[in-house]
């Protein structure tokens, strides 16, 4: 994995557009909205669920949800394989 710096030399591999499936199925998908970097350097994550809602968290906490394996990342349509049909 590849890791964007950030203001105030954070980085993450986070990015905006990035989607997730959580295993808690009140939240299920979600998409990294925007990354922000608040006054202390500390950055944060908002995360939109399908419905409009968001979430903020810390980067590490997203990250930690990731290795966690409570959070694993969607395929984009493009990196699916295709199907062929016999017809």
């Amino acid at each position: 994995m590849t890791t964007t710096p950030r203001r105030f030399g954070f980085e993450t591999y986070l990015s905006p557009g990035q989607r997730f499936q959580s295993a808690d199925l009140l939240t299920a998908e979600l998409t990294v909205a925007r990354l922000v970097t608040d006054r202390l350097g500390l950055l944060h994550v908002t995360l939109r669920l399908a419905d409009g809602r968001e979430i903020s968290a810390f980067a590490e906490q997203v990250e930690d949800a990731i290795a966690d394996g409570r959070l694993t990342p969607v395929p984009h349509a493009s990196f699916l394989p295709s199907t062929v049909s016999a017809c």
